[in-house]
């Protein structure tokens, strides 16, 4: 299964939640890579690019129970995805919350932690 499917379950999984219309317009995949549709058209000092942000932080450590352990995958590939392009410099304040098995964020969510641990760890 590729990552287009992927992409298409976890927005299908998000049905009926806040963010349902977030998932549908945003999230795709471009040569085989999961992206963040308004990620790469906006800009994060704008109303519109802290949505984007929100949108998929909320994805991420708000639904990610519902996701399979290769849904979480692309989850947090779309994740890492919008802060690079939204805000790069977080990328490594994410990195130290995630990744610290001893962190607020890691023992909420172990395995989103986990997931987004795994795809920072390629970029560095």
């Amino acid at each position: 299964m590729g990552k287009a499917q992927t992409v298409l379950e976890i927005v299908l999984l998000l049905q009926g939640t806040p963010i349902d219309d977030f998932a549908r317009h945003n999230f795709t995949v471009q040569d085989d890579k999961a992206v963040v549709h308004c990620a790469m058209t906006t800009n994060l000092g704008t109303m519109d690019g802290e949505a984007c942000k929100r949108g998929i932080a909320t994805a991420l450590r708000r639904y990610s129970y519902r996701f399979t352990s290769t849904q979480l995958g692309v989850l947090a590939d779309l994740y890492v995805s919008a802060l690079n392009q939204l805000e790069p410099q977080a990328l490594v304040r994410v990195r130290d919350r995630m990744c610290d098995p001893a962190s607020n964020d890691a023992q909420r969510d172990a395995a989103a932690a986990r997931a987004v641990c795994e795809r920072i760890s390629l970029d560095f």
